[in-house]
């Protein structure tokens, strides 16, 4: 017998959809007004993940969350499916939603894309930016090094589960019971969240796994960090490498350790506010210092 249907299990939903290149279409939300928080969902997931932050945040922000090219209800495409495009298409995103000096928040994967457009359009075109549990450099052979596994166990999860749908979705069961959420989960939870990648298909999934594990976004981490207000979200099981290799990196940052990967969703309460905090002290959003 099936668990009853949650209410905290958002369908699909879409407010507009905007052509960031030739065919290809991205389906997005925009809620709320005030200061811009961009959310980017990471590998081959779709704006819906951010279901507890997009009601909350947008009663004090303007909350915008898409889904990149290839996942959720925007266009299939066979080219762009890599990191630097998809912070190309975010760039398109931004200008037509007439979005200026955005809070630019990564999730996963998705943190390769802000950095990517960090690279591009330079610290100067964000307010602040926030990585939610990844290395900027997934794969390394520096002693120390924060990063996603061995080449060898990176190289196996590719070849053995990114063949066809069956291999995605065990590999999704798999990564969700033991990585993303630290909880038991009710089936039907399970199923809205492996649901959520099957909309990717395994040929691109493929290519989009590749592609972040072969980033190096080591400069453009060390660059915003410097430049801008930076916090990283760090699951609970990377903490004692993740930390101690951020301090070094990139000492100006801000983190903060709870959770598994998707903790702000198993978590929502306490990510909105870390992140509400966050951006109040930004210089730019932040509350002025006569009237603090």
């Amino acid at each position: 017998m099936r668990a009853p249907k949650l209410p905290h299990l958002s369908p699909e939903f879409t407010d507009g959809r905007v052509t960031v290149a030739p065919g290809v279409e991205l389906a997005y939300v925009d809620r709320g007004s005030g200061p811009a928080i961009v959310l980017v969902p990471g590998w081959t997931f779709a704006k819906e993940i951010f279901e507890k932050q997009i009601p909350a945040l947008a009663r004090k922000y303007r909350v915008i969350a898409y889904d990149p090219r290839s996942q959720g209800a925007s266009s299939f495409a066979l080219e762009g499916n890599d990191y630097q495009t998809h912070a190309e298409d975010l760039a398109a995103l931004l200008q037509s939603l007439d979005v200026r000096n955005p809070v630019l928040v990564g999730w996963s994967a998705g943190a390769h894309t802000t950095w990517g457009y960090i690279k591009t359009y330079g610290p100067e075109s964000i307010a602040a930016h926030v990585v939610i549990d990844i290395s900027p450099k997934c794969l390394s052979d520096q002693k120390d090094s924060w990063v996603e596994g061995s080449v060898d166990e990176i190289a196996a999860f590719h070849t053995v589960y990114m063949r066809d749908t069956k291999g995605l979705a065990d590999y999704m069961n798999l990564y969700t019971e033991t990585v993303m959420i630290e909880r038991g989960l009710q089936p039907e939870e399970l199923d809205w969240i492996v649901n959520q990648s099957l909309k990717t298909p395994p040929l691109v999934a493929g290519q989009l796994f590749a592609s972040c594990m072969f980033q190096d976004n080591i400069a453009a981490a060390v660059s915003v960090a410097k430049a801008r207000p930076t916090l990283f979200f760090v699951a609970q099981h990377w903490s004692k490498r993740a930390v101690p290799y951020l301090r070094n990196l990139v000492p100006e940052s801000k983190i903060v350790s709870f959770g598994g990967h998707m903790l702000f969703w198993e978590h929502p309460e306490a990510f909105n506010r870390v992140l509400d905090e966050f951006i109040q002290q930004c210089p730019v959003y932040g509350v002025p210092e006569e009237i603090a």
